[in-house]
C-alpha cells in the first residue's frame, strides 16, 4: 500500500471520529440547513481525505521526522476547517447577511469543532509520522531513498 493511501485512510478515520464527537452541534446545523445529519458528519472526513494526498504526495522522501508529519497534518486540518466553514456558510446563511453569518459560523465551528478536528489531525499526523520513521514492511515507499531511518 502506498504511503499516501495509508495517510489518507488514517486522516479520514481520525476526522470521522472527531466529527462524531461534535455530532450534537452538527445535528443542529443540519436541521437548520435542511440537510441530513450524516452529511455534516461525513464531510469533514471526506475533506481531510481529499487534502491528505495533496499534502503527503511525496511523504516517503520529504518527511524525516514526526514533527514534519505534524506540520503537514496541521495544514490538512486548516484546509479542512476552511472548506468546511465555506460549505456550512453556503448552506446555512441567507444571501442578504452572508458575511456576518459566515463570521458567526467561523466562530461557532472554531470554538466547538476546531478542537476535535485539530486533535484528530494531530493524532493522524503522529501515526503517519511514526510509520514513516519506522519504515514498516507493508507500505511501499516510492521515491524514497533506501536508507532506513532508526527511531530515536
Amino acid at each position: 500500500m502506498p504511503v499516501t493511501v495509508f495517510a489518507m485512510l488514517v486522516f479520514g478515520i481520525c476526522c470521522l471520529l472527531a466529527a462524531g464527537l461534535v455530532e450534537v452541534v452538527m445535528r443542529d446545523f443540519a436541521a437548520e440547513a435542511g440537510v441530513p445529519t450524516w452529511v455534516f458528519i461525513i464531510v469533514p472526513g471526506l475533506l481531510s481525505m481529499l487534502f491528505t494526498p495533496l499534502m503527503y504526495r511525496k511523504a516517503a522522501s520529504t518527511i524525516n521526522s514526526v514533527r514534519q508529519s505534524l506540520s503537514y497534518a496541521l495544514a490538512v486540518a486548516i484546509l479542512t476547517w476552511l472548506v468546511l466553514n465555506i460549505y456550512i456558510s453556503y448552506l446555512w446563511c441567507p444571501g442578504y447577511r452572508a458575511l456576518s453569518c459566515a463570521r458567526d459560523v467561523l466562530i461557532v465551528t472554531t470554538v466547538i469543532g476546531g478542537g476535535p478536528l485539530l486533535l484528530g489531525a494531530l493524532v493522524a499526523g503522529t501515526v503517519v509520522g511514526i510509520v514513516l520513521k519506522r519504515r514498516v514492511d507493508w507500505l511501499s515507499y516510492k521515491g524514497a531513498s533506501r536508507k532506513i531511518t532508526e527511531l530515536k
